[in-house]
């Protein structure tokens, strides 16, 4: 009879202790959800901050990342137009010798056919 109600005993605690457990990783999984889509350290919601990324990826006048980048492509552009104006420039007013070798293609073997 004392052995059976040991056995009770420590089966109640072990349910209440794999209760507890289970109640603690569910209580870190809900803060963890709730810190990612409830409000940051700066007091901004999920909307607000995915409105500021999106912001960034259409073009707006000038303040966002695709305006950046269509400016530094038409620089890009630019400055390629100009290097190739230069270098006719400058190949045309220099004219350099150039040496060049005739290459003659390798034979090759062909096998004996018995």
């Amino acid at each position: 009879m004392p052995q059976d109600s040991i056995m009770t005993v420590a089966a109640v605690i072990t349910a209440i202790g794999v209760i507890i457990g289970a109640l603690f990783a569910i209580y870190r999984l809900a803060r963890k959800i709730g810190d990612s889509i409830g409000v940051d350290k700066n007091g901004r919601t999920l909307a607000e901050r995915l409105d500021r990324v999106e912001h960034q990826l259409w073009e707006n006048g000038g303040s966002s990342m695709a305006d950046r980048v269509n400016n530094i492509d038409k620089c890009v552009t630019s400055l390629n137009a100009e290097m190739k104006l230069i270098t006719n420039l400058v190949t045309a007013s220099v004219s350099i010798p150039v040496e060049v070798e005739e290459v003659k293609p390798k034979r090759t073997r062909l096998k004996k056919t018995a």
